[in-house]
């Protein structure tokens, strides 16, 4: 069992950098990491999940140099990422999910993804992954419902009900 969690807006609230991360000044981007926003009890679920035997994979649309920068400052838990340069395809085409599945060594039906946007969740329909809207991050939350998830949460203690619902995990 694996779980594929978008970063930006569904693991820390990282909308600071957002200015930052537009016109790639990445300097900038990397000196406002301490000041991002965990969203409570989402990175406690993620340790309580990976304690429990489920991967975890990152699936981002930003360079690794960040992706790592940020996992690691907040000691964000993951087995593997799948960043901006590890596909040729983006978000919302499936490449990144199907390259999550890869990494993970699990069949599209034994994973869930989770997004805070319309194309974390359009990429994992596409394939053939359960998808679970984020929704305490989202930016537009009409798009991010229209987008067809499998599931919808609304906090972290939704997240967490949502994989024991699903069997997922032990805890």
């Amino acid at each position: 069992m694996g779980l594929i969690f978008d970063l930006d807006q569904t693991i820390i609230d990282s909308s600071i950098a957002e200015p930052y991360r537009k016109v790639r000044d990445w300097p900038t981007v990397y000196s406002v990491i301490n000041r991002f926003v965990l969203y409570p009890g989402v990175i406690d679920a993620l340790r309580n999940f990976k304690n429990s035997g489920l991967r975890i994979c990152i699936v981002t649309s930003s360079p690794s140099s960040y992706c790592n920068k940020v996992l690691k400052y907040w000691d964000i838990p993951s087995d593997h990422m799948v960043c901006y340069h590890d596909t040729k395809n983006k978000k919302p085409h499936p490449e990144p999910i199907n390259r999550a599945l890869s990494l993970l060594r699990i069949p599209a039906e034994k994973a869930i993804s989770f997004g805070d946007c319309d194309i974390d969740i359009i990429a994992s329909n596409n394939a053939n992954v359960r998808s679970v809207a984020c929704t305490w991050g989202a930016s537009n939350i009409t798009t991010l419902i229209k987008s067809n998830p499998t599931y919808t949460v609304k906090n972290s203690e939704e997240l967490i009900s949502l994989v024991q619902r699903l069997n997922f995990c032990i805890a």
